[in-house]
């Protein structure tokens, strides 16, 4: 029988005063087999001040008993059903008490500096939110670096521009003024979310020092097709021209299906090579 339970207390210390809280959330549902690696990049974080919250879906594949494991790592944390990727986002966001707020996804792993990186950028750029580049792997093989878009505004008025959305770090305020993320869209609500941020006049800094480490498999690259559609309907509900927001979706159906049926038949590094071709193109 599975055990659920709201939010209780980690035990990870307090942080130190005098340094800006930065609080890391990671969503997860029945990721036992990868949350090890996602929990261990987080120990290893050399930022001095910052929390950690895990939203757990109710798993019944022992990543409860891996979080137990690691409980000194964590400030809060819960295991309960929720309504999907958003709702559990939306949880970890009302918890925080840091000025600045990411996300590691439990697929994902983080660079030993992430944290410090990403506020040392946001102090420098006076940016409501900055992201950086995305390094893509398929198991332990790296296959290619997705970098951002630094003119991400000329494009965001009709698709989803290259923001690498889990590299992202952003002022606590962005959610005051932007609202939380909308439940409704199943696969792709970031994108829905970062439309309504720059609607809302927030703005945005590429930095290219910051990395976050992706892998294959997780709720986006399964439901590839679900997601472009979701970005899609977000772009136009958001004032975008439905013919060119839906026909630039059309051509990045076409391309994921290619990719798709590439990366089940070639080796990584030619897949690599192919996809980087591929966004240079589609961007």
């Amino acid at each position: 029988m599975s055990e659920y339970f709201g939010f209780r207390p980690g035990l990870r210390p307090p942080p130190p005063s005098g340094v800006p809280v930065y609080t890391l959330i990671t969503i997860v549902r029945n990721a036992a087999h990868t949350l090890e690696r996602t929990l261990q990049s987080v120990a290893r974080q050399t930022y001095p001040d910052f929390e950690y919250i895990v939203i757990d879906a109710g798993s019944t594949d022992g990543t409860v008993e891996i979080l137990r494991k690691y409980e000194h790592l964590i400030t809060l944390w819960c295991s309960e059903p929720d309504r999907g990727h958003a709702d559990g986002q939306n949880k970890g966001v009302r918890k925080a008490a840091g000025r600045y707020i990411g996300f590691v996804y439990a697929d994902d792993w983080l660079d030993d500096d992430f944290i410090q990186k990403s506020v040392e950028s946001l102090a420098s750029s006076g940016s409501d939110f900055v992201f950086g580049d995305m390094k893509y792997y398929i198991g332990n093989d790296f296959v290619f670096t997705i970098m951002g878009d630094g003119d991400y505004e000329k494009k965001i008025s009709y698709r989803a521009p290259i923001m690498n959305y889990p590299s992202l770090s952003t002022c606590s305020h962005v959610f005051d003024k932007a609202g939380l993320f909308d439940p409704e869209y199943k696969v792709a609500p970031d994108f829905e979310w970062l439309f309504r941020v720059h609607h809302a006049g927030l703005k945005g800094s590429y930095d290219p020092k910051i990395s976050y480490n992706f892998s294959f498999g997780g709720n986006s690259t399964k439901h590839i097709r679900k997601a472009v559609i979701e970005v899609a309907h977000a772009a136009c509900r958001h004032g975008g021209n439905p013919v060119k927001v839906w026909g630039y979706a059309a051509i990045k159906i076409a391309f994921h299906a290619v990719d798709d049926c590439l990366r089940g038949f070639v080796p990584p590094n030619v897949y690599g090579r192919i996809r980087a071709f591929r966004k240079a193109i589609t961007g």
